[in-house]
């Protein structure tokens, strides 16, 4: 199943597929029988530490502008000079995660 994340959630779901298989009958609510499993679900209590970690990321910065206007005072000044063990160095560190502090 792919999910598209321009399409909203409720959208998104499937589960309008089922809606419409029962607009053609009497949608009447049915109980569980007895011997099948009834579904359910839990949500965390975590969920709204999630949802305010998220709202703190999202102040965030995406793009470090510092960093990016020194680089490119460096590129457009012809200072940009960086080797070939710093560079595959960099990817590395980036591959495994690691945090490098140039």
């Amino acid at each position: 199943m792919r999910i598209d994340p321009q399409i909203p959630a409720a959208e998104n779901s499937g589960t309008n597929r089922v809606n419409d298989s029962q607009s053609g009958a009497a949608k009447t609510p049915t109980a569980p029988i007895a011997g099948q499993p009834n579904d359910t679900v839990h949500l965390s209590s975590d969920q709204a530490t999630v949802r305010q970690l998220v709202a703190q990321l999202d102040q965030i910065p995406d793009v470090r502008q510092q960093q990016v206007s020194a680089l490119r005072s460096e590129i457009q000044s012809g200072q940009f000079q960086r080797s070939n063990d710093q560079v595959a160095g960099a990817i590395v560190a980036q591959l495994f995660g690691i945090n490098s502090n140039e």
